[in-house]
Formats: structure tokens, sequence, C-alpha cells
């Protein structure tokens, strides 16, 4: 009897541990989950239509970056600005700025925003909630922004030890065509990108009882940047806001002074771009966005809405919208700011970029520029799709050959997920040759490659 109770507690105990293995293995996969990813960086094979059963990357040489810019302008067809100042609010909520709802944000806080809900009113500025993927923490966030993918809970892990970005991200593509960047601001930014900036000042961000000196750190040097033209990117990070919501919450009686303090520098770029655009130095676009929000008592790094509702503000592009878009709900995700820059600016999107065109930002481009963007969007998302899904041979789909001898034909999709991937892109593909002879209408064609990219991006 105590042999047979001691093969009992035996085999028990083994029945526990492989159930405690099973259930970690299953935490540990659902939380750190590893996608496949494409790796090196897009070069000049992201102008070119993909092959259904290729994915391997072509190089463009050792060019010299003028020469490597010039054939990407060439290429992509779509005139880029002369600079971008990116400016990062930590932890701004986007509702702060463009309100929750259909309804404007409360008075107070737009009284404390004049400049800013001024370009907002004016079609000046184009406001989008981006929603951020948790964890809503700056790291992982800001990677991001330039890179398009999405990370995983690991990072919060790494936000405290910040590694060197080595995925194909903006950075890295503004800097292979000879852009001269400037950094100043949360010094996560120089452990992202060690090298990469010819001047820079960083911050801490872990002295959250300084509301103060951590953005008169920034601002001291905003001034003397403005007036050079020695550099193409310009990167604010100002953490003062999200200290202050660390201290006293959403409602602190700190946070209207801030937001005052970051308008006053919204007005003070956005009025030196006019006067050096005025003088002929060329166009600049500035894109006020943040990183994540937070909630009622300043926190921030799950997923509630208030902690993932970002924002992402174009200021220079011209909003065709009525007087009241800004107050619209007007959703996208934080991974679409990555390759809406890239196609703004003439350079390949990142490979592993999951995000999609933020429409609005190309009202003021040419038709052809915007199909074309949409168009380029959706090759790199379609090469991304390739490398995840190993079934997408597109052997059984007429996926290269776009136009039979009766000419261009429309196909109706359905049957599996690869199907209607090669299905979708092959109706694309001859709606856009279509639309160059004239014969199918922009809007058809913009939902089509819209419709391949949200399947391609939910794949």
């Amino acid at each position: 009897m105590s042999s047979l109770t001691c093969a009992k507690l035996i085999l028990f105990s083994i029945a526990g541990v492989v159930i405690q293995i099973i259930g970690l293995s299953l935490f540990v996969y659902g939380f750190f989950p590893v996608k496949p990813a494409l790796s090196g960086i897009s070069g000049t094979e992201s102008f070119r239509v993909p092959r259904c059963n290729s994915v391997h990357n072509e190089s463009e040489g050792d060019l010299p970056p003028d020469q490597l810019k010039a054939l990407y302008e060439e290429l992509s067809g779509i005139h880029p600005f002369d600079r971008l100042i990116l400016m990062v609010i930590d932890g701004l909520p986007a509702e702060f700025v463009l309100g929750k709802d259909h309804q404007p944000p409360p008075k107070a806080l737009m009284e404390a925003m004049p400049y800013t809900q001024s370009l907002l009113a004016n079609g000046v500025a184009i406001g989008y909630h981006a929603k951020a993927a948790p964890p809503t923490v700056t790291m992982p966030r800001l990677k991001a922004m330039v890179s398009g993918a999405i990370g995983g809970f690991l990072d919060v892990a790494f936000n405290f030890n910040t590694q060197a970005l080595l995925d194909d991200n903006l950075l890295g593509q503004f800097f292979s065509v000879g852009w001269k960047m400037v950094m100043l601001g949360d010094e996560t930014w120089l452990k992202l990108f060690p090298g990469l900036f010819m001047r820079h000042d960083g911050v801490s961000s872990f002295f959250v009882k300084d509301t103060v000196q951590v953005d008169h750190n920034v601002s001291r040097h905003l001034g003397d940047e403005l007036s050079r033209d020695d550099w193409h990117l310009l990167i604010l990070h100002y953490l003062g806001l999200d200290h202050v919501g660390h201290i006293g919450g959403r409602n602190s009686i700190l946070m209207a002074p801030k937001l005052l303090e970051m308008d006053e520098v919204v007005k003070m770029i956005h009025t030196s771009i006019i006067a050096n655009q005025d003088n002929g130095q060329g166009r600049t676009l500035l894109v006020v966005v943040s990183d994540h929000g937070m909630t009622d008592n300043g926190n921030h790094g799950g997923s509630s809405y208030d902690e993932t509702d970002s924002l992402a503000l174009f200021i220079g592009l011209k909003n065709h919208g009525s007087e009241h878009a800004s107050y619209t709900v007007n959703t996208v995700y934080q991974v679409d700011i990555a390759p809406t820059l890239a196609l703004i600016f003439g350079v390949p999107i990142p490979k592993n970029n999951v995000g999609v065109l933020i429409l609005g930002t190309f009202d003021s481009f040419t038709d052809e520029q915007h199909l074309k963007a949409l168009e380029l969007n959706s090759w790199q998302l379609f090469r991304l799709l390739q490398a995840q899904l190993p079934g997408l041979s597109c052997e059984n789909s007429p996926c290269e050959s776009f136009i039979d001898d009766q000419g261009p034909r429309k196909s109706k999709c359905n049957g599996n997920l690869e199907n209607m991937i090669c299905c979708l892109y092959l109706n694309a593909t001859v709606l856009h040759s279509s639309w160059k002879s004239k014969n199918v209408s922009r809007n058809l064609l913009t939902y089509l490659l819209l419709e391949l990219q949200q399947c391609c991006c939910h794949a």
C-alpha cells in the first residue's frame, strides 16, 4: 500500500511539473512571440514590383549618399520635403489636442495650446489619434515610430537598458542618403542610434520630479538650431509633460502651464519654418508626436485607451477637410508613422514595417504621387508577407501575369488567406495599369490598394 501511494505521488509530481512547463511555454510564446522577419535594409528593390516566388534583396551597390538620394527620388516619383523636425512630447494624450468622441478638448486644454489649435482650425495641421501598441513605455514606442514594427513585452525590460536598434528604420535610411541629424532631449535616442547624430544633448528620463529643467535643456538650443542650415533632421524629445503626469496625474495644476510651454515651442518652430521657406531655404515638415498617453493618475505601460491614445500631428501639409476636421475621430496606428514619413521623404520603407500610409497626409500631393505611395506600401507589405506566410507561393494564382491577351481583368477574391492576398495584389495592379490609361477612378483603385494593405497587416 505504501509503495502504491509513493508511485502515485511520483506520477502526480511528474504530471505537475509537465503542466507547469506547458503553462510556462504558453505564457512565453504568448507574451514574447518571435515573428519571422526580413534581414538587411530596404534598397532600390523597394521601388520595383515584388516577384511572387522571390524574397531576395537586390543591392544598389556602394553608391555615394548623394547619388543614392537622387536615385531614390527618381524611383519614387514623389518630390520630398527638404527637412524634417520630429517633436516628441512624451506622455501627451491625443485627446488633449484633438478631443474625444467627436467633441473638442475641454476649454482649459484648448486655451493652453492656442497656436496649435489655430493651426488645426485653419487646416494647416492634420491631427490623428495614433493608437500605440502595448507596452506603452518610451523605448518600444520610439522603435515602432521609426521602424513600423511592433515589439513585445520583452521591450519593457530593455526600456531600462536600451540597446542599439539594428533593424531597418527611418533614421538608418535617412543616414544612408547623407542626411545630417541633430537630437535634443531624451537620451534613449542616443542609445538606440549611437553615432548617427552630428550634434546632440541628451537628458535622462528617470528624474521624474524635474518638470522644468528637463525641457529647458532642450529648448535652450532650439533657437540656434533653427537658424542653422546644416541639418536635415532635428529630433526634439520633451519629457516634462510625462513627469507632470507621474507627479500629479492628468489633472495636475502643472499640466496647463506645461501644455502652454509646448505650444510656444510649436509656434517658435512653425514661424521659423515659414520664414525660412519665404527666404528660399526649402520646405520643412514639422511632425509632433507622443509616444504614449497616460491614465488619470499619470501612469502608463498597459493597454487601456488612455495609455495607448498617442498623438500624430503633421504641420505643413494642407488639410482639405472642414474646419472641424480636427475634432473628428481620425484614428490611425502608431506604426503608420514610419511608412508615411518614408514615402513623403522618398526613401525606402523599412523592411519589417506593418503600418500603412496615412491617407490624409497625401491630400496635397498629385493623384499620381498618391497612388504611387499606396503601391510602394503594398509592395513592401507583400514582401513581408512572403517571409511570414510560407504558403504564399502564388503558384496557382495569376500573380505574375497581371494582364492577359484580353486586357486587364479583375477577379473575385475568395478562398484561403494566401489566395486572397494574391488576388487582391493582382486586382490592384490591374486597376493601377487601367488608371494610368484613365479607365478607372482613383477612388476605386485607392480602395483596393487599402484592402490589400489591411489584409497584409492583419495576416
